[in-house]
């Protein structure tokens, strides 16, 4: 878990850097950036979050619903800077590990596509390509360096998600990666910022919607649940991210 962490942090700090680029903006240091938003941090060390990764894992290859198996899952957030793709990586690595477990993690997040900086692969063809070149998506896929562990980036962003999401292809893009893989997560664009996802929601199995403690507003969770629901997507649960313990150290030893 700690590879993909020192990854995840790599790529934030590049998704940083360039978002300040586009929105001529810096960050400090202390994780604002001098345009006064929050900048993308990790807070928590994720070897603490593992059973909680474990027990999303657990939900999947165990749904409620008897024969209903939940095998691809979009997880996504309401704004950007949430901690999307900290969580749908680490979810993925979690499940891989299981063995005999084929696991693919699909970066469809034209906007600020990360996946490939987090895995070390190359962006020169993804899901885009797959998706409407008619091209055989083996030739995409890329391993990453976890066993069990595959990775389909963005590729070449040229085309609008209408364009990407509607029609026959998609459809027969993900019915042919089903057969080939026993999870494909979508890192997906976030929800109140963009339109994506929720071109996407119908198409997969259920969501995970990641929130932000004390930066994402009830409102806006509520309001992601909703479009979401509206757009045919099935809401797995949530998962609030970065949770700050303010207990007084001396006050832990006893509780």
């Amino acid at each position: 878990m700690s590879r993909t962490y020192k990854a995840l942090q790599r790529a934030e700090k590049e998704n940083g850097k360039e978002q300040a680029k586009q929105n001529g903006s810096y960050s400090n240091g202390n994780g604002f950036s001098s345009n006064g938003h929050h900048a993308a941090k990790i807070y928590r060390d994720p070897q603490a979050s593992v059973l909680e990764y474990e027990k999303i894992g657990a939900w999947l290859a165990n749904p409620a619903a008897p024969g209903k198996r939940l095998q691809t899952v979009m997880v996504v957030a309401p704004h950007a800077g949430t901690g999307n793709t900290t969580t749908a990586a680490l979810l993925a690595e979690t499940l891989a590990n299981v063995k005999r477990r084929r696991v693919l993690i699909i970066d469809s997040n034209f906007r600020t596509p990360g996946l490939n900086m987090v895995f070390q692969v190359k962006n020169e063809g993804g899901f885009i390509e797959a998706a409407s070149d008619g091209v055989p998506f083996e030739a995409h896929i890329q391993p990453t360096n976890r066993p069990n562990l595959f990775v389909l980036t963005s590729g070449r962003v040229s085309l609008s998600a209408a364009e990407v999401f509607d029609g026959d292809a998609i459809d027969q893009l993900i019915r042919k990666l089903r057969e080939k893989f026993d999870f494909i997560l979508f890192d997906a664009a976030p929800v109140i910022d963009f339109p994506d996802a929720l071109a996407l929601a119908s198409k997969v199995d259920s969501i995970i919607l990641v929130t932000q403690s004390e930066r994402t507003s009830i409102e806006d969770a509520q309001r992601a649940k909703m479009n979401l629901e509206q757009a045919g997507g099935r809401l797995l649960g949530v998962v609030l991210n970065r949770e700050r313990d303010y207990t007084p150290f001396f006050l832990r030893k006893f509780l």
